[in-house]
């Protein structure tokens, strides 16, 4: 039997029992949370103390999380966790991803060149579609946040290859 793509995209694909989702979010919290208590431990002169703090209630939260996932009474077995392949369900994943292309950018290439790439693919990719109101909102924002850093605040704005 020969899967076509077209009869699975946009559908709902049952994975696994939402009692190992809760499990496996759990156990990906806590091994995050290990590596940034690992990371924290450089810090000097005590900033390690909210680090440290932070992560340490995550773990806990996330036992409590696998703990939960271990009674009955939560989930029946017809409940299943699916994997939706369309837009609307990959659009936070690709806003994550250009939110850090957009962090990466502003040091490799500039402030300004970032930002403004980073507010027509971000204010396009959910679907806003008036480039005259982006435009206008660009022209004010970008100034007004150039004053306030440099001229207020006296802040330097990271500059790359481009400005």
């Amino acid at each position: 039997m020969q899967i076509k793509l077209s009869n699975i995209i946009g559908k709902p694909i049952p994975l696994f029992g939402a009692a190992w989702g809760l499990r496996l979010t759990g156990f990906c919290c806590i091994l995050i949370s290990l590596y940034f208590i690992y990371l924290s431990l450089d810090f000097p002169a005590g900033g390690d103390t909210f680090p440290l703090f932070a992560t340490t209630t995550t773990i806990l939260l996330s036992f409590f999380l696998i703990g939960s996932s271990f009674k009955k009474s939560n989930f029946k077995e017809t409940k299943k966790i699916t994997f939706n392949i369309s837009y609307n369900s990959i659009k936070p994943p690709l806003l994550i991803i250009l939110s850090i292309l957009y962090i990466i950018g502003i040091t490799e290439i500039g402030y300004f060149v970032s930002s403004i790439l980073f507010l027509y693919i971000t204010t396009y990719a959910v679907g806003i579609r008036n480039f005259k109101a982006i435009t206008i909102t660009g022209l004010i924002l970008f100034p007004t946040m150039y004053g306030f850093f440099v001229y207020l605040l006296h802040a330097q704005l990271p500059t790359g290859i481009l400005f």
